[in-house]
């Protein structure tokens, strides 16, 4: 078994405000330019959307206006957590999990918590697949997220 890949930062902001920001204000703070379907070739995203709610898309609108989706969501608990089937690019029959689960930690901080799971379905490609995730999630969760909430 592949092992998820969990990643934790701490943002100084109250849960409403992280959870609004990760889930309605993705498209302003996802980088569009790298990691998205649209730049595999060669060009940046329009947008990311999450669709709040159980059974809502997770999708990109790619830079000819076409739509790529991404997943679906699974889970939505406002202002607590949020989880969502991942198949960006890839094939949905095959999909993992992302989970984002917000956490108050007092006076204005919240604890956000990312789980990449469900690697087994990848087979031989788990370990690769989970390896380029593991840094993306650095980037996109660590620099990227974390920014757009202090702003």
């Amino acid at each position: 078994m592949t092992e998820p890949i969990v990643k934790t930062i701490v943002v100084n902001a109250a849960p409403q405000r992280a959870f609004d920001v990760f889930v309605n204000r993705i498209a302003k703070w996802w980088p569009l330019d790298g990691h998205a379907v649209s730049a595999a070739q060669g060009q940046p995203a329009l947008a990311v959307v999450i669709e709040p709610r159980v059974g809502g898309a997770v999708y990109e609108t790619m830079f000819d206006g076409t739509r790529s989706d991404w997943g679906e969501v699974l889970v939505f608990e406002e202002n607590k957590r949020l989880a969502f089937s991942w198949h960006p690019g890839t094939n949905k029959d095959r999909p993992t999990r992302v989970e984002v689960a917000f956490e108050s930690q007092g006076d204005q901080q919240t604890k956000v918590t990312l789980t990449h799971s469900g690697w087994e379905v990848w087979a031989t490609e788990a370990s690769g697949k989970r390896t380029g995730y593991d840094s993306g999630w650095d980037h996109v969760l660590g620099e990227c997220y974390a920014r757009a909430v202090m702003n």
